[in-house]
């Protein structure tokens, strides 16, 4: 009892003590309290030799306000404890605090048990029992003296139990069919399954859902940017269910006279807002015969009942500790993005702290002012000094980069390594988020990322809204300064995960587990030896390496408030071919709409006509 009021008390309304030679059947326990108000003691169970007295065998159920007063004479009924009997000590205790004494019901509520024989046999006896209604209603069975027997019992109500839901489902759907006629003539179509939520009805033709073709081992033309694509671990096992449970049904219902073959044509469409449908073409063997018999099935995986998940509780007030790799290629743009950082960050008094990584090529000049990237460091040094009485810092790390290695983005596990050695430079509470140039940080965009980003819980990878290729878009306009959310004038790149929110404690565990992988980096010397089995990589980015290796939430999302300037992608020095794949598909979905690239070859073959003659 000291320990359920030290760590219990405040947490739930009702208790049920009892020994571990018993089987509680939950829902008809749940049902019972439900009844009954808290407003007043609650003492229930069976009866005692001392009538006064619960039996611990059956169990006691306990209400909060009867726990409470048990609270203040502990040491009573420790002092009284002189019975050899648990039931009389604990019965004692329980009177003494709250002169209740035990009953067997409470308010109109009776609590069932069933007390088994001592010579109760499951294969013997079960079958007499199972007819009898208080077994049935009971919430509470005992003694139970083999474990197994209450794998048993539970076996049998839980099987109960869904036959009386299967039955109040065909109930309900019956009662709808019958009331079909009673409603408005252009309302009379009845969902199916009957019920279910009708789904969507699309406004116009952009808004129609994709249904995507599969056979038993691919899956043709998911998007509109893909041919074929092979099932793999959850959704091989989703379409093998979804045939095996399909095939078992129409071989039970036709008594065994067929045999499956093999699937036809399987189509497969998710609608939001009613579940997964499938149309199932299944080829049978029809055992008496040996014709082939096929049959069209439509089959619904509903949604199941929407749940508020409880999250810990975050703030708008975290200061984000911003982190932007720059290599020597982005000198330019780095500059740009200090200028933007300082108006709409240093300048407005976000609470941001900005590490430039600042990558350098081996063999090139870190010190003086033969550094490469002197500007950028005096230019951080001047906005430092500038808004110092707003505690904005920027700072940088210099890291220096192995012979062979030029450019981060065309090697991922270089940007892990870059990673490692930035991270150690902040504290386990510290808020990190990475950033790419051509951004802006608005203040929408950063309590995002402070209410996302759940310490030991979740990170947080936004999908930005990146530019098309301003002369293609803006061939006959001019480019406003601000980018409208438009899809001719960008998209949402779903490739892109350079921009990630996470806690240093998160990376930090999430590296120790994958560390036999992708080996830690200490310091810029062992960069080298982390590059070389890079050829098999385990993990594309960071995002990726979070999938694989950590058990915090993953949340990925569209973020109007993130805006990525065109930039050009040069692939050329790619080494992997799932790398340079990426690296090209992301450089051609940036130069724009299908219909203005197409437009623009129509342009270019007229000019040249016309040239021409």
């Amino acid at each position: 009892m000291k320990y359920i009021i030290d760590n219990y008390l405040e947490n739930y309304d009702y208790y049920l003590l009892i020994k571990d030679i018993s089987y509680i059947n939950a829902k008809k326990l749940i049902e019972f309290v439900n009844k009954i108000s808290v407003s007043q003691n609650v003492h229930v169970g069976v009866l005692g030799d001392i009538p006064s007295y619960c039996s611990l065998d059956s169990g006691i159920l306990l209400s909060n306000s009867v726990i409470q007063e048990l609270k203040n004479n502990l040491d009573w009924c420790v002092k009284n404890a002189y019975s050899d009997s648990d039931d009389v000590n604990f019965g004692r205790c329980i009177v003494h605090s709250s002169s209740t004494p035990c009953s067997n019901h409470i308010q109109g509520q009776k609590f069932q048990y069933t007390e088994l024989k001592p010579t109760f046999s499951f294969e013997q006896d079960f079958k007499d029992l199972a007819r009898n209604r208080q077994f049935l209603n009971s919430f509470v069975i005992y003694p139970i003296y083999d474990h197994l027997l209450i794998y048993k019992f539970n076996t049998y109500f839980a099987a109960m139990k869904s036959i009386a839901i299967e039955d109040k489902i065909s109930n309900i759907r019956k009662s709808i069919l019958s009331m079909e006629h009673l409603g408005p003539s252009q309302e009379h179509d009845v969902s199916w399954p009957v019920g279910n939520q009708m789904g969507n009805r699309a406004s116009g033709r952009f808004d129609i859902l994709r249904w995507k073709y599969f056979n038993e081992t691919h899956t043709f033309f998911s998007t509109d940017f893909s041919t074929v694509q092979e099932l793999k671990t959850d959704a091989k096992f989703d379409i093998d269910r979804i045939i095996n449970v399909t095939a078992s049904n129409i071989i039970g219902n036709s008594q065994r006279k067929l045999k499956f073959k093999k699937l036809l044509n399987g189509y497969q469409k998710f609608d939001a807002s009613r579940g997964m449908d499938y149309i199932l073409d299944l080829a049978f063997i029809d055992i008496v015969n040996g014709k082939e018999v096929r049959k069209r099935i439509e089959v619904c995986k509903p949604l199941g009942k929407v749940e508020i998940l409880p999250v810990p509780y975050v703030t708008e007030n975290t200061r984000v500790n911003i982190i932007l790799i720059i290599d020597l290629s982005k000198k330019q743009v780095a500059l740009d993005f200090l200028e933007q950082y300082a108006v709409d960050c240093m300048e407005k008094k976000y609470k941001t702290f900005l590490m430039v990584a600042l990558l350098y090529n081996y063999g090139s000049t870190s010190k003086g002012n033969g550094d490469i990237f002197y500007d950028i460091k005096q230019y951080a040094l001047t906005l430092a000094d500038k808004y110092k009485k707003y505690q904005s810092k920027i700072t940088w790390l210099s890291i220096r980069l192995p012979s062979n290695v030029a450019s981060i983005e065309l090697d991922p596990i270089l940007n892990i390594a870059v990673t490692d050695l930035c991270i150690k430079k902040f504290s386990p509470e510290s808020l990190i988020l990475f950033v790419e140039t051509g951004i802006q940080l608005r203040l929408d965009y950063l309590n995002r990322i402070r209410m996302n980003t759940i310490n030991q819980y979740q990170i947080f990878s936004p999908i930005p809204f990146v530019e098309f290729h301003p002369d293609i878009v803006h061939m006959n306009d001019v480019k406003q300064a601000d980018t409208d959310i438009n899809r001719n004038h960008g998209r949402y790149d779903e490739y892109n995960y350079n921009n990630i929110a996470f806690y240093v404690r998160d990376y930090n565990t999430m590296r120790r587990t994958a560390e036999n992988s992708i080996p830690i980096t200490h310091s810029d010397r062992d960069i080298p030896s982390i590059l070389k089995p890079s050829k098999d990589l385990p993990a594309m980015s960071l995002f990726e390496m979070f999938v694989s290796f950590s058990n915090v939430h993953i949340l990925r999302a569209v973020e109007p408030a993130l805006i990525v300037k065109y930039k050009d992608i040069n692939c050329n020095s790619t080494y992997n071919n799932n790398i340079f794949k990426l690296c090209t598909q992301s450089r051609d979905f940036h130069l724009g709409r299908r219909s203005q690239i197409a437009r623009l070859i129509l342009d270019y073959q007229t000019y040249k006509i016309h040239l021409f003659t």
